[in-house]
């Protein structure tokens, strides 16, 4: 669910929202600046979902926004029309295809069914998708449902904020990369990533993890970050041990060789990548002191 979670804003596409922060204490969230000789960055992990008065940038981070040339993302999302054309791509089963109701074990497909009403899901559509494109919409809708928004993620109030100071907004990658990840993965992985995905909305551990993964941002819990990427690691999950290591792990020397890249451009780039990337022993602030860049916390 971690990682489901980590992934998901991919397939629900974004609303640009800037909130003012609000009066009471503003959420802190993650912002490093990452420097080389000459060569400097800032980092800013994200939170895929948020609320209201937990997850808006502080007015310091957004004035750092501001002050930069660019700001460099995953993913451009605020192109319906090419997000849309990479979704369907990837996500959709082929016309031809048996549906996922014709091919998911008979137990699975039931616990789906009994799922979907809480979502206001119909069916037909559902079983169009692939596992694990359902497996990340249900996790998303089960956000929704806790009162959590992709509308108040960190990378909505960045694309509003660029737009509003004229700041270029670059890829790291790009949707159609980042959903060919997961349309390449092993159709057994698929299985195991959905299966665990509603095993965890049936226990009330997927509300526990989204919880705890805001909250973790919110105060800016380094510690925690980790200890969900340690367990994530040691997981007996298969969907979750793949996710851990393709999906994040796997995707960080060609992140690693953006933000070098962005440093050294004579340009301040803000860059916003998932916070989960940034923690642990294979994560990128580890990756980046090996590269020789000092790393310093920002408020």
């Amino acid at each position: 669910m971690r990682a489901v979670l980590a992934a998901a804003v991919l397939l629900t596409g974004l609303s640009a929202l800037a909130q003012s922060p609000p009066a009471a204490p503003a959420p802190r969230g993650f912002m490093w600046e990452a420097r080389k000789g000459e060569a400097s960055v800032l980092l800013l992990g994200t939170i895929h979902v948020g609320r209201r008065g937990q997850t808006e940038l502080t007015t310091e981070q957004v004035r750092r926004v501001r002050a930069a040339a660019a700001v460099a993302v995953e993913a451009d999302l605020s192109d319906a029309q090419r997000t849309m054309a990479a979704f369907q791509r990837h996500a959709v089963l082929a016309p031809d295809a048996p549906g996922l109701d014709r091919t998911l074990p008979a137990r699975l497909k039931s616990r789906i069914e009994a799922l979907l009403p809480r979502y206001g899901l119909k069916t037909a559509a559902v079983w169009r998708s692939k596992p694990w494109v359902v497996a990340n919409n249900l996790v998303v809708l089960e956000a929704m449902r806790l009162g959590y928004s992709t509308a108040l993620s960190t990378e909505a109030q960045l694309y509003a904020l660029a737009r509003e100071a004229g700041l270029a907004l670059l890829e790291i990658e790009s949707a159609d990369r980042q959903l060919a990840l997961f349309d390449g993965a092993p159709p057994a992985v698929q299985l195991a990533y959905l299966e665990e995905a509603v095993a965890a909305i049936e226990t009330g551990n997927g509300a526990r993890e989204i919880r705890g993964l805001v909250d973790a941002w919110r105060t800016g819990d380094a510690d925690a970050m980790a200890q969900r990427l340690a367990s994530m690691h040691s997981s007996g999950h298969a969907g979750e041990r793949w996710v851990r290591q393709q999906v994040i792990d796997g995707r960080h020397p060609a992140m690693l060789d953006a933000i070098e890249r962005f440093g050294a451009s004579g340009r301040l780039h803000v860059v916003a990548v998932g916070a989960l990337h940034f923690f642990g022993p294979d994560g990128l602030l580890d990756g980046l002191r090996a590269r020789g860049f000092r790393i310093t916390p920002l408020p």
